[in-house]
């Protein structure tokens, strides 16, 4: 999907959230690239919850396809 948005859609920037509890989505995202660019308190309700948000961004520039078949398509 990061390779459509920068090679075909030409995007400068993807940005993604994930649940400041979720610790795993925000580590498969630094592994993207993504960088943590901030926290959105009190942002979203989870089951009845009220939790915060990080934020995290990719720019074209820093961007860094896998090696590997997936890669290819």
């Amino acid at each position: 999907m990061l390779r459509w948005a920068f090679d075909t859609l030409d995007l400068d920037r993807v940005q993604s959230g994930t649940d400041t509890r979720d610790l795993a989505s925000a580590r498969v995202l630094e592994k993207l690239g993504f960088v943590r660019e901030g926290t959105l308190r009190e942002e979203c309700v989870v089951a009845g919850e009220v939790s915060d948000t990080w934020v995290f961004g990719l720019l074209g520039r820093e961007w860094r396809p896998a090696a590997g078949p997936l890669a290819a398509g």
